[in-house]
């Protein structure tokens, strides 16, 4: 972000988001992924698969129950990992967001004008 002063008006300043080539970012889309992912983990944390495969009753053999009890106890462990990482992701996410307008913060405060104006718009000197 740049702070530009605009010319012969003490104090009036507009606010300028400044991108290098092939390069942005846009903070607020970042909290929003963040967001996102923190409601996708609430609804599936600890909605484990164990009561999915039910009874035994349900199944006729006991070997079959217990297949499918042990293949629904492995993919509620993955469900917990992938919550896990999505939660760890969603925070890294809200970091970086927060990084970027405390850097935009600094420049912002640090520049009270713009640095290349003299190259740009060199002062011409007056006519004779």
């Amino acid at each position: 972000m740049v702070v530009e002063r605009a010319p012969g008006r003490a104090g009036a300043a507009s606010v300028r988001w400044v991108d290098g080539p092939g390069f942005h970012v846009e903070p607020d889309v970042l909290d929003e992924a963040a967001r996102g992912m923190a409601e996708v983990v609430a609804e599936q944390d600890g909605a484990g698969l164990d009561a999915l495969a039910g009874p035994p009753e349900r199944y006729g053999h006991d070997a079959v129950h217990a297949t499918m009890a042990e293949f629904c106890g492995a993919w509620t462990i993955g469900i917990d990992a992938l919550c896990d990482r999505a939660r760890r992701n969603g925070t890294s996410l809200s970091e970086v967001a927060t990084a970027y307008r405390d850097a935009d913060a600094h420049v912002a405060r640090a520049l009270t004008g713009d640095p290349g104006a003299p190259v740009v718009e060199p002062e011409m000197p007056a006519p004779r």
